[in-house]
């Protein structure tokens, strides 16, 4: 069985027994949001609740090679790329004596 199958039989389970994962609440945009302190977030609240599919979820983002979002507690998204330094130009000796 794939990791993905293995987080999909654990929701199925969850979702028969009347039970949801936290990525699954009001505020689930959360662990996809651009926005890096709020999927921090949601990594926080994956651990800190004890999401009971933590590990068929990230074994399933380690399965995906998920580059983007929160998947088992981790956020996988890259940290933004650091701008180049602009090139510096060489600029006329202004006032050079000669």
């Amino acid at each position: 069985m794939t990791a993905a199958e293995a987080l999909t039989r654990a929701l199925l389970k969850l979702a028969d027994q009347d039970h949801a994962t936290p990525c699954q609440s009001r505020r689930r945009d959360r662990w996809t949001s651009d926005d890096a302190e709020e999927r921090e977030w949601a990594a926080a609240v994956c651990v800190g609740l004890s999401c009971p599919v933590l590990v068929q979820c990230g074994d399933a983002g380690a399965e995906f090679k998920a580059a983007h979002h929160v998947w088992g507690g981790v956020d996988r998204t890259p940290p933004p790329a650091r701008p180049k330094p602009a090139k510096r130009t060489a600029r006329p000796n202004c006032g050079a004596v000669a």
